[in-house]
């Protein structure tokens, strides 16, 4: 297909889509075994069908509100826009943000995402880190768009971290506004300056031009173009914080979004678990005459696909990780001479 060609079948098809799904990643691709049903849970319009040894996406009811890929341990289900991706970056230490879609733009500093339904629990706690202070969801459009539900994803969210990490844990600095009088003085739509302004409408026109000529020149089957293992980046922003963050108390409350994975000695050393991780985070490695089985723990999306194909059994995995184990690097979890 030209250029052309897929220029016009963009415009006649009418709206992007906001997600595609990288099969190769998913787990019940994967394995036809799998259990996971995590986006299909998260969905609020059903847009998410389970079918056997994958999933489908329902573009009619999909509203791009982009929870799903949140919650995807492998990454299987990956959002069109970039600025998802590109948050963290933004995102300035010791200075309080502000997170919004393109309709809740206030005064042109926020940070703007296609959707704050894809900000996920280990986006919300690297932010809180990052910025030290405030971190605000605007959400006082969610009202006027198809995804009235997002606020409401949102506190669970943000439930959740709290039974994680206590009422008075790092969840305290982030603020969800939904209403408009929630809005602090210094934020309403009058503060808006003409430089912050002309800034925010250059981004977003430039994001707009960049997205579309890239759909245009991007591959009908983007699937092959993708790797079928894969570190979510949320894991590697998370991995990234705990690396800048000296306060202990901080890093420990970080460290309870990691794994630990212990194996039993009833372990054959058949490699399944390796090739069945979707993350990369075990591996076969010969050193030195002996084999080892390893594990990186800051690529383990707790995902549990190992667990599941094993067939004797002999794998565990755990929420959390030891201070001692951030310098410790890979775990070894299993070595026998082969020499």
């Amino acid at each position: 297909m030209s250029l052309a060609d897929r220029f016009v079948d963009r415009f006649k098809n009418g709206a992007v889509p906001a997600l595609e799904i990288i099969f190769r990643r998913c787990l019940r691709t994967r394995f036809q075994g799998s259990s996971c049903d995590r986006c299909a849970k998260e969905c609020p319009v059903e847009a998410l069908r389970l079918e056997p040894g994958k999933i489908t996406l329902d573009p009619k009811r999909c509203v791009g509100c982009l929870a799903c890929i949140a919650v995807c341990p492998a990454e299987a289900l990956l959002g069109c826009d970039s600025r998802l991706a590109a948050a963290p970056a933004k995102v300035v230490a010791g200075k309080a943000v502000s997170f919004c879609c393109e309709k809740g733009i206030r005064t042109g500093e926020e940070i703007i995402l296609p959707c704050l339904g894809a900000l996920s629990e280990e986006h919300l706690v690297a932010f809180a880190v990052r910025a030290g202070k405030t971190v605000c969801l605007n959400l006082v459009r969610c009202t006027d768009c198809r995804a009235t539900f997002v606020p409401d994803i949102l506190v669970r969210r943000l439930q959740a971290l709290e039974r994680k990490l206590g009422r008075d844990g790092l969840t305290s600095v982030i603020r969800l506004i939904t209403r408009e009088e929630e809005v602090e003085a210094g934020q309403t739509a009058n503060s808006l300056s003409r430089r912050a302004f002309f800034r925010a409408f250059r981004e977003l026109s430039f994001h707009a031009a960049t997205e579309t000529v890239i759909a245009l020149q991007a591959d009908p089957n983007p699937r092959e173009q993708h790797a079928h293992k894969h570190q979510p980046a949320r894991l590697a922003v998370l991995r990234q914080t705990l690396a800048e963050c000296d306060e202990e108390s901080i890093r420990l409350a970080l460290l309870r979004f990691f794994f630990t994975l212990a194996v039993s000695s009833d372990c054959n050393f058949c490699g399944a678990c390796v090739g069945m991780c979707p993350t990369g985070a075990l591996k076969n490695i010969w050193e030195e005459g002996v084999k080892q089985l390893r594990f990186d723990w800051a690529r383990c999306s707790g995902c549990g696909l190992c667990l599941e194909f094993c067939r004797e059994k002999a794998l565990t995995l755990v929420a959390g990780r030891s201070a001692e184990s951030i310098d410790q690097g890979k775990d070894i979890l299993l070595q026998a001479s082969r020499a």
